[in-house]
């Protein structure tokens, strides 16, 4: 634990500055970067759910919406990111049984302050949010922790074997673990992990969901642009719109009237991913000015991907073209009832990746050239989409009821003692 206080000591200021300007662009997390060091209103008794990014918050949502009607007590949700915090402030800015916070640097001066004011009753870690400091904390205060839709992908599971002395005494004060997979449930107990916590309840992220709305004033523009042939690329990254719009290049050789729809991952670059397009010679529009005569549209909001997934014809899901990020939720991408495409690099998507594509209802691309063919492809066939997609709902109709287990496995633990082991942490 020394040593990793020494090295969060030294990156921890880069990540605050880092931080604190992603969250200036957004203007629902701008000017709340103390409530990383505590300076949150005082509470006591909530059910905390900490949820890092986006990811994990949009897949906590449903687990959410159920712990609300069967807990009966009220829920604090942290987030880690300036985009998620962003975004849950705008999901539950009305409710008044939940409350959205940031989350503190893993530090000890700032975990103790933000438990002083929070003080709640419990925590459940969404996915992977294994922070020593936090987790130490929590253990001193004799305050009971859980893992819901756990998971470790085999890439991240070389860096925490490295640092299993630090992970197994936190581990082995966690109460239930509900994972995605066996793999993950395996992994779990190889970091030390008591095998009798340990549950597989599969991943919550493919029950179903509602249906995503658009807002109206998105849904007025895209009936505009209804008749032209749309693919959609979502949660793009840096570097990765360069190929992206490479791409479309290539689409509008074939079809010349073909307009993509662009989101990067976090609305902050949305001026960034216009450049790129702009430099490469295309045409960029927004919603508040779209043109029948674009070439790209850009969308630089939140919340609202799952409903664009549904307006067009073929999409493909970023973050894995580019090595280092792993991909995204392409569950999310498969709901929307049209053919999915992703890139080879999808470590930690591997489970969903892995059945979609062998189901039939995922199309993998290597780069640029490969995904404008696929995508021309997909628009000179309709039968293929429909069939991709179509294979895409069957396989996860097998999927579902992780949700309904991993509530269950909560329930009983919210009812019980909770772990609260003694502690030699210091």
């Amino acid at each position: 634990m020394r040593v990793y206080r020494a090295l969060t000591a030294t990156l921890a200021p880069l990540a605050r500055r880092r931080l604190a300007r992603q969250g200036r662009a957004l203007d629902a997390v701008a000017g709340r970067e103390a409530e990383r060091r505590g300076e949150v209103p005082e509470a006591g008794g909530e059910l905390w759910l900490h949820c890092a990014s986006v990811g994990e918050l949009n897949a906590a949502q449903p687990l959410i919406e159920r712990l609300l009607d069967r807990a009966g007590r009220p829920l604090l949700v942290s987030t880690l990111t300036p985009t998620a915090a962003a975004l849950a402030a705008d999901r539950y800015r009305d409710h008044d049984r939940v409350r959205s916070v940031l989350a503190p640097l893993d530090r000890p001066a700032d975990v103790r302050r933000w438990l002083d004011r929070t003080r709640p009753e419990r925590l459940v870690l969404i996915e992977t949010e294994l922070w020593p400091e936090l987790l130490a904390g929590c253990i001193r205060r004799a305050l009971p922790f859980a893992i819901a839709n756990a998971r470790i992908s085999d890439r991240a599971m070389g860096r925490y074997r490295r640092l299993r002395g630090l992970f197994a005494p936190l581990l082995a004060a966690c109460g239930p673990i509900a994972c995605q997979a066996p793999a993950d449930a395996q992994r779990f107990e190889q970091l030390g992990a008591p095998a009798g916590r340990i549950v597989v309840t599969g991943n919550i992220k493919f029950d179903p969901a509602a249906p995503a709305d658009l807002p109206a004033d998105l849904e007025r523009p895209l009936d505009a642009l209804a008749m032209r042939p749309t693919w959609l690329a979502g949660s793009t990254h840096a570097g990765e719109e360069a190929l992206v719009v490479e791409a479309h290049r290539r689409v509008l050789e074939r079809h010349r009237d073909a307009l993509l729809l662009l989101v990067p991952r976090h609305p902050e670059r949305a001026n960034e991913a216009r450049a790129v397009a702009e430099r490469a010679g295309l045409t960029v529009t927004g919603f508040d000015r779209p043109s029948t005569g674009g070439q790209v549209l850009l969308v630089d909001r939140l919340g609202v991907l799952a409903g664009l997934y549904g307006v067009s014809s073929v999409n493909f899901v970023g973050g894995s073209l580019v090595e280092g990020i792993g991909g995204h939720n392409l569950i999310e991408a498969a709901r929307g009832g049209r053919p999915v495409l992703t890139g080879p690099h999808t470590a930690d998507q591997a489970e969903a990746a892995n059945g979609l594509e062998g189901a039939g209802g995922l199309v993998r691309v290597q780069g640029a050239a490969d995904l404008a063919a696929t995508i021309i492809e997909l628009f000179d066939d309709p039968d293929r989409r429909a069939g991709i997609a179509h294979r895409a709902e069957t396989f996860l109709a097998t999927q579902r009821g992780a949700l309904d287990r991993t509530v269950a496995v909560l329930e009983r633990w919210l009812g019980g003692a909770g772990a609260r082991p003694e502690s030699s942490l210091n």
